[in-house]
């Protein structure tokens, strides 16, 4: 009888003992700034354009992103770039509007038909990707954020974005016909990555 007591304390034992490393072991999540309402260049950012997303606690350094509670000094600020909703916070998105910003440049690409989301607008975090001979991979691709859509009665779009200075070399090796472009999940804004002469010394 001993031997069974004995036993059965120790699944007990056992099954606290894992349920104890699965809560300790999930991720801490802290909560952040999203975007509740797309938003123009140079628009005053009112209460209702913010809301709150829980995400990793490592995500909030890493990313740069703005904290819930720093929604008091958000407010009354104007955004710096376009903006769509559901777009993660980050403090470089925040201040007097100016593209394309240190280490970006402007591009406005020519898309076909059928190349680019339905639903794309100012403010969305794209990837462009597209054939070309140079690129290890034969696909060259790079992020970067729409600031302007038109699309002109013969058909296609032209889309303006920003993107990494790095890029540039890639796009112009790029056949034209070949460029899609696709909507990423909402995040803070890519840093532009350093220039060599910016390179650890």
């Amino acid at each position: 009888m001993w031997i069974h007591i004995a036993g059965a304390a120790a699944v007990v034992l056992c099954c606290a003992a894992a349920i104890a490393w699965t809560v300790t072991s999930e991720p801490e999540e802290t909560a952040v700034l999203q975007v509740a309402n797309p938003l123009a260049a140079g628009q005053t950012i009112v209460q209702s354009d913010l809301a709150q997303v829980a995400v990793a606690a490592d995500d909030v350094a890493t990313l740069g992103l703005v904290p819930s509670s720093g929604a008091g000094e958000i407010v009354g600020q104007t955004a710096a770039i376009p903006l769509a909703a559901g777009t993660l916070l980050s403090a470089s998105m925040i201040g007097a509007p100016s593209t394309p910003r240190m280490g970006f440049v402007e591009v406005t690409i020519a898309l076909a038909d059928g190349r680019w989301p339905a639903a794309l607008q100012a403010g969305h975090q794209v990837s462009l990707l597209g054939a070309s001979d140079t690129a290890t991979s034969g696909v060259w691709s790079a992020a970067g954020i729409v600031l302007a859509l038109q699309q002109p009665e013969e058909g296609g779009a032209l889309v303006t974005v920003e993107l990494p200075e790095a890029a540039v070399p890639g796009l112009v090796t790029v056949e034209t016909a070949s460029l899609l472009m696709v909507a990423t999940a909402p995040a803070a804004v890519p840093e532009p990555s350093p220039s060599p002469s910016e390179g650890g010394n």
